[in-house]
């Protein structure tokens, strides 16, 4: 399944100490992150709002399912 321009927001994952970005909380995917372009992750601070174009459900042979957002782009929202 393929979701369109999902709001999300960067956090510090807790399993991994890692930042993600996953859906905001009043989605139904907000237990799920999205996997992206570290770059931009890394350039901006923990709860920084982005939107994703385009993400579909994924999940790797042993792992959590996860959304992929398409080319691994995601956008800062601007205020």
């Amino acid at each position: 399944m393929v979701y369109c321009n999902l709001d999300c927001e960067s956090f510090l994952d807790p399993e991994t100490g890692r930042v993600r970005v996953r859906p905001l909380k009043d989605h139904h995917l907000h237990n799920m992150v999205i996997e992206c372009s570290r770059s931009i992750r890394d350039q901006f601070p923990v709860g920084t709002k982005f939107y994703c174009v385009e993400a579909k459900i994924c999940k790797k042979p042993d792992g959590r399912e996860y959304l992929r957002a398409k080319d691994q782009m995601i956008y800062v929202k601007q205020k």
